[in-house]
């Protein structure tokens, strides 16, 4: 069985760091429930 990730890097996926708000459509950089700053879930990230 061969799985597949359903993720493309043409649908990028956004959530907020503050709220965890997953917005459907992104107008600009900023959660439109807290503010907070949304953050691309499919770039890699520092740890």
């Amino acid at each position: 069985m061969t799985h597949t990730d359903p993720h493309h890097a043409d649908d990028p996926i956004y959530e907020c760091m503050d709220c965890g708000n997953r917005p459907s459509d992104i107008d600009g950089r900023l959660c439109s429930d807290c503010g907070g700053y949304l953050t691309n879930l499919g770039m890699a990230r520092d740890r």
